[in-house]
């Protein structure tokens, strides 16, 4: 084993080049957990690739050195974001891991890469729109989430009274950029049902359940294969999600959405695409409910969305259908079938209505066995 690349690892392609990559959580022992694998340029040679692979190794290393004490702030935008990182107390550590890992840290090098050496007490109105239209150039959301993390951080600066942040958070607060328009994709029962019958054939039965129990319950993803999340003493990673005395033997479900902390419950009999899935998929007895069939264990979501586009492609399934489609499904068939918007929002488990769900005490049962009915039969008249 090779020790002059530090935190070295590649990926082969199809077409037989190689892709290389720097793993700080593999370069140095006690990486923090937001820290991301960098890809190197292309074309290095070996000897390149070690010295890469020396030089960002050391920088994290001289970097970790320093964090028994807090980030100072020098009036840039990095060292504000260096502060709102480090600060226990910040917005950063109150959302969920996975909402951290997906949507905050990327914007958050966004900002760091492209702005951080800017001073914050000199920012203008047109820096701001300047650079929404720059990042914007790259997508419309990316240039979104980097927009709202620039007003996370400034908010949290100017609670900390750090000079030029409240200043900046008001110009920003007056500023009314575009957002991405929604989503308009929702997937199918019929490509839901391929979905699931290709998942068996291919081995990864798995999958068909996910999806079709996403589909049927409208479920978010999260709450049925769970995540891996950092431990809070440190050191690796570990796993939490449904398990299956969550379902009982007449095969009802119970749980808390991982989300709003709803109490829910679902009839899994009543649902067509779950039967079909359980055709292939088997119960574990003890443990997790989902098991990534490759490896063993609970799935990681990006092991996760490589098998399901794998499954969708090879069911025929139109690549702009993504996994998170079918919650989105599952909405529209409901409305369609119960012309009933409150009855979609109690299967999503949606917070519209703040009061009602405050004073709302069941956990839903009856009503999805009612949605159940209603659409199973809406689909037979479809098919007569």
């Amino acid at each position: 084993m090779r020790t002059d690349r530090p935190g070295y690892k590649y990926r082969d392609n199809k077409d037989g080049s190689r892709v290389h990559y720097w793993d700080p959580k593999r370069a140095v022992k006690g990486s923090l957990d937001y820290l991301y694998v960098v890809r190197l340029a292309d074309g290095l040679t070996d000897e390149q690739i070690a010295e890469e692979c020396q030089r960002r190794t050391r920088e994290l290393q001289n970097d970790l050195r320093g964090l028994g004490a807090s980030p100072a702030y020098d009036g840039t935008i990095k060292s504000l974001i260096d502060c709102y990182r480090h600060d226990k107390t910040s917005t950063l550590h109150t959302v969920k891991y996975s909402t951290r890992a997906r949507d905050y840290e990327p914007s958050l090098r966004i900002l760091e890469k492209n702005v951080g050496a800017r001073r914050i007490d000199v920012l203008k109105a047109s820096d701001f729109k300047d650079w929404f239209a720059q990042w914007r150039k790259k997508g419309h959301r990316r240039a979104a989430g980097a927009i709202k993390l620039l007003r996370l951080v400034m908010s949290y600066g100017a609670g900390e009274r750090l000079h030029g942040c409240a200043q900046a958070r008001l110009i920003l607060h007056d500023i009314r950029f575009d957002q991405p328009a929604p989503r308009e994709v929702a997937m199918t029962y019929e490509q839901c049902l391929a979905i699931v019958k290709k998942s068996a054939e291919m081995g990864w039965p798995s999958i068909g359940f996910v999806e079709a129990l996403k589909f049927e319950t409208a479920l978010r993803r999260i709450d049925i294969i769970g995540e891996w999340v950092p431990s809070p003493e440190g050191g690796d990673f570990r796993w939490t999600g449904l398990m299956t005395q969550s379902i009982s033997k007449d095969m009802i479900l119970t749980l808390k959405t991982s989300k709003t902390g709803a109490a829910v419950a679902r009839d899994l009999k009543s649902y067509p695409l779950v039967a079909e899935a359980l055709k292939a998929f088997r119960m574990p007895d003890i443990g997790p409910v989902v098991i990534d069939e490759g490896r063993g264990k609970p799935y990681r979501g990006d092991r996760y969305n490589d098998k399901f586009r794998k499954v969708r492609d090879a069911a025929g399934v139109p690549s702009n259908v993504w996994s998170m489609d079918s919650r989105a499904g599952a909405v529209s068939e409901t409305v369609e079938a119960t012309g009933s918007l409150e009855d979609a929002r109690d299967l999503a488990t949606h917070t519209t209505t703040k009061t009602t769900r405050l004073y709302s005490r069941g956990d839903g049962l009856t009503s999805s066995r009612r949605i159940a009915e209603a659409r199973i039969e809406n689909r037979s008249k479809k098919t007569n």
